[in-house]
């Protein structure tokens, strides 16, 4: 076992060899990065390992440049496929290395990058370019497609953004040269408007890297049994980030979370019932971004640290936002039901849409290209917390030629509607609703201790002994607090005075 050899693939066969024969390094890059002589106790001869283009990526990992005549793209050093680049030298150096070698080498890489490589930056699937986007197809010939305001073109070779892949990447489909997003509309068990805002989280995920920038919308995709939540998800994987890996359970942990994030522009998880807070909380860092940090293993005072920034896709048949803050950030879509004498297969429907998936996937393509014209030049008319959504809404009205405000209406409505559910699931939430409403006046204050004395009587034995329910005033104001903004968003203003007593105010504004 210790001298295995890891068996390769006939595509990374073609891709590592085509690297090896032809330029491995470029001259720019292996001046910055081997200044400095790689000292490495293998029997790999070093001079062969300073041969190869090293480079940091922002992402804090180690990788190898490779501009094999094609557009030039990332082996992540210790991954799969640098490994098989490792194994083509040492064939070609005529060494054997074992299971252990190969290791030993990979951290003198990482340690001599980590020293003197230069800076880059390195994207999976999408890459932020002058002027737009770069997507990779996922080919063996890495191949690309740029996406700028008003043209969509593929590129075949001479670029130079990095990309690196993971073993669980499938390919897009190929575009077609004419594109035609309305064969989408056939296989969408939805509403027209939920039509219309699907249509523009697919072109806004899609045309959004893993950037500080980037907010990312979660889709929480709503329907009963039967009403094909997961064939909906298969069809949307296919346009923004293929996979092998497809629909998968929600993780156990914030840990599995961030992994997962690491090998995917967009994340899947199927049949959802509920979300725990602590699971919540890292669901809004992920649409935004943000780091996870720990004791790296080991040691004793080295930080481990996992990124954690996707878009994500979430379906289940209950309402599982429970969660106001995440709310915030989910555009619910909810699928009709569908009578059993009227399903279709759908094997039978997967086949028709791969079909159409050239034709469909140019028509988004076109989209983006379109919005992009449009963006810098948008009016915002109803300005939620994900802004820069609503700005691709506001873009997509001039591309569609409708009233401006129109989308955005649409997705306010649903966002709102969402939000309520939310509220209505969180027994706090929902008696200060019912309260609001019970208000003669209107328009109610006083102190915690009295708020909570009122609130109780409106609820039974269960939802007082619940964990969201707080037990005394202090917890009721902290609690109060991160409800303020969905309350708001359904007509209930909450205040919270200052000085001695510290009233609080509830405000019935759809009262007046």
């Amino acid at each position: 076992p210790e001298e295995d050899v890891i068996s390769s693939s006939a595509s990374d066969d073609n891709e590592v060899s085509s690297a090896t024969d032809a330029s491995i390094a470029d001259g720019a890059d292996q001046s910055e990065s081997s200044d400095q002589t790689l000292v490495t106790s293998t029997k790999l001869p070093a001079s062969t390992l300073s041969e190869l283009s090293v480079f940091m990526g922002g992402d804090g990992n180690a990788y190898i440049r490779i501009a094999d005549g094609n557009n030039a793209h990332a082996l992540r050093i210790g991954g799969k496929q640098a490994d098989h680049l490792l194994l083509r030298l040492a064939h070609q150096a005529g060494v054997h290395l074992k299971r252990n070698d190969r290791r030993d080498i990979n951290d003198d890489l990482t340690a001599h990058t980590e020293l003197y490589g230069a800076m880059r930056d390195v994207w999976y699937r999408v890459a932020q370019v002058q002027d737009g986007i770069e997507l990779d197809v996922g080919d063996k010939d890495h191949t690309r497609i740029l996406v700028t305001p008003g043209k969509v073109e593929n590129v075949d070779k001479g670029s130079d953004t990095l990309f690196y892949r993971t073993t669980g990447m499938r390919p897009f489909a190929m575009p077609a040269d004419d594109g035609d997003l309305n064969l989408l509309d056939k296989y969408l068990n939805l509403r027209p408007t939920g039509i219309v805002l699907l249509k523009g989280w697919l072109g806004y995920t899609l045309a959004h890297p893993k950037v500080s920038t980037t907010n990312f919308v979660i889709l929480a995709v709503l329907g009963d049994q039967g009403s094909g939540k997961t064939f909906l998800c298969k069809i949307i994987q296919d346009l923004t980030d293929p996979s092998i890996v497809g629909v998968q359970t929600f993780p156990r942990n914030e840990k599995d979370l961030a992994i997962a994030s690491q090998h995917a522009h967009v994340l899947f998880y199927d049949n959802m019932r509920s979300i725990k807070p602590l699971m919540a909380d890292k669901l809004c860092i992920a649409t935004t971004g943000g780091a996870l940090t720990g004791r790296e293993l080991y040691t004793t005072s080295d930080q481990a640290i996992n990124w954690l920034h996707v878009a994500l896709v979430l379906n289940g048949i209950h309402d599982f936002i429970g969660q106001p803050d995440l709310a915030q950030r989910c555009m619910p879509l909810h699928l009709l039901s569908i009578d059993e004498k009227d399903r279709l297969s759908e094997s039978e429907l997967l086949r028709e849409f791969q079909a159409d998936l050239p034709h469909i996937f140019r028509g988004l393509l076109d989209l983006i290209a379109a919005v992009m014209t449009h963006l810098p030049s948008v009016e915002v008319t109803n300005p939620e917390r994900m802004i820069d959504f609503v700005r691709w809404l506001a873009a997509m009205e001039k591309v569609d030629d409708v009233p401006a405000g129109i989308y955005q209406m649409q997705y306010s409505d649903a966002l709102k509607e969402g939000m309520l559910d939310s509220l209505l699931e969180n027994p706090l939430a929902a008696a200060v609703m019912s309260f609001s409403s019970d208000s003669r006046k209107g328009q109610w204050s006083g102190t915690s201790t009295e708020l909570l004395q009122e609130l109780s009587l409106l609820v039974g034995n269960r939802s007082r002994s619940s964990l969201e329910w707080p037990q005394n005033p202090v917890a009721l104001s902290k609690r109060l607090k991160s409800l303020q903004a969905g309350l708001r968003r359904q007509g209930i203003e909450i205040e919270f005075g200052r000085g001695k007593h510290r009233n609080i105010t509830i405000t019935n504004t759809e009262a007046f």
